[in-house]
């Protein structure tokens, strides 16, 4: 099949909105990094894995830059080739050595069925990451197995020419002119042993959509709102254990990602996502479940309003506008930008909950694919994250955690066990 991508693209592009934050937090030790991950039926051939690689990336020309300095900002210069495939260990999401990976902002990682794309949040967010692995699957399958593909809106055509939407930076086109982050509250943290700095604790578990479902609608929610607050009632155990003095209590609070795609009704393979904050304050005394579900409901209806959201994107967009913010040099802003990640982020939440939510592959494909997965890496100020992502009525729910004692997840999974909802469990302690 002929390629038609090798279109005009330029020569050097500037981050998105959302991207500028990660480059100025960059080290060594800790990189903005995500994960996802396809587990096929059989082992994966790495020749028609590399065909298909070098069919896929000209597809999605966003993903072909390299991470460049300025003087005042950070930006995107064209990068030609393909970045090489790599055996994938068991410790996931380290930083990414540019250099070693011909200045990709990701990586292909391989080990037996399982193939992984391990993202820089640069580049793009959880749904784009999704998107590009997903093409590559199909595009392998196609290669290796002979089928048809019926392209759709994770699958996408790679003999297609790319659309400037799917360039775009769409923050910039949807804001408006009210600004609002929203108040700084403190959040109560998990806390531990850390692992060795090279070190990511992956506990996945398997749970049954259809069982999830009708559990959820029980207490009148969805499957996003029943998780969030089983995992604020899991928070709240270890809170009263290490707390016993209610007024000592900080809120417990989930960071939830939304895909603003969905909002805005566009397919933008950039970064083009916001958060809300779902929130208990257990100073008050103890929450039932039900209790919390009606907090979490209640919240993330409020914050899910399109005027509310529109706020946030404008407060990012309007930051790096400002005159005295532009003219800062890089390395002095660096800090300023380091500052206000933690402020806003880290210490605001006590973890992360992101769902990509429920994957539908084309109907060829699903023979050949067992699992879909996804995989939030380390943060600097929490002790780990939660991911979830949907495939063949399988909830695939991960946990990524720096710290070695597993309290929280075994909660998690336990208070599911006993509403009655079966879970699998894997981790890569065992790997």
């Amino acid at each position: 099949m002929k390629n038609v991508n090798d279109g005009r693209i330029p020569n050097w592009i500037k981050l998105d909105n959302a991207a500028t934050i990660y480059p100025a937090t960059l080290s060594r030790r800790y990189a903005a990094m995500f994960r996802v991950t396809v587990t096929f039926d059989k082992k994966i051939d790495i020749k028609i894995l590399e065909e298909a690689l070098n069919n896929v990336i000209k597809r999605f020309p966003s993903f072909r830059y390299k991470l460049k300095s300025g003087l005042f900002w950070c930006y995107l210069k064209f990068n030609k080739g393909c970045p090489a495939i790599t055996k994938d260990y068991k410790n996931p999401l380290l930083p990414i050595n540019f250099k070693e990976n011909k200045n990709f902002m990701f990586r292909i990682r391989v080990f037996e069925k399982r193939l992984a794309i391990e993202i820089f949040h640069a580049i793009t967010d959880g749904r784009g990451g999704l998107i590009f692995l997903l093409t590559l699957a199909g595009e392998y399958l196609r290669l290796k197995e002979n089928i048809k593909i019926e392209y759709n809106d994770v699958v996408l055509n790679p003999y297609e020419k790319w659309k400037e939407e799917e360039f775009t930076n769409q923050f910039k086109k949807y804001a408006r002119n009210i600004k609002d982050l929203g108040k700084k509250w403190k959040a109560f943290h998990i806390k531990g042993t850390n692992e060795n700095r090279n070190m990511l604790n992956i506990i996945t578990g398997i749970i049954p959509i259809d069982k999830l479902k009708k559990r959820a609608k029980e207490y009148d929610c969805t499957i996003t709102e029943y998780i969030v607050a089983l995992l604020i009632d899991s928070v709240q155990d270890i809170q009263e254990k290490k707390v016993k003095r209610p007024e000592k209590r900080e809120p417990i609070i989930i960071s939830v990602p939304i895909d603003l795609r969905k909002v805005y009704n566009c397919n933008t393979l950039r970064n083009f996502a916001s958060f809300i904050n779902v929130s208990v304050d257990t100073k008050y005394g103890h929450y039932k479940l039900q209790e919390i579900v009606d907090e979490v409901k209640c919240k993330m209806k409020l914050m899910f309003s399109e005027k509310r959201i529109n706020a946030k994107i404008t407060s990012t967009v309007r930051l790096p506008e400002n005159f005295f913010i532009r003219i800062i040099p890089m390395f002095i802003k660096k800090h300023v930008m380091n500052f206000s990640e933690w402020l806003y982020g880290d210490r605001g939440c006590t973890t992360v909950f992101s769902n990509l939510g429920n994957v539908n592959l084309p109907k060829t494909m699903i023979p050949f694919v067992e699992e879909i997965g996804f995989i939030i890496g380390k943060s600097r100020g929490k002790s780990g994250s939660c991911t979830c992502v949907g495939y063949n009525n399988k909830l695939f729910m991960t946990f990524s955690s720096k710290i070695k004692e597993t309290d929280f997840q075994r909660l998690f999974f336990t208070k599911l066990v006993e509403l009655g909802i079966p879970v699998e469990i894997e981790s890569n302690k065992g790997e």
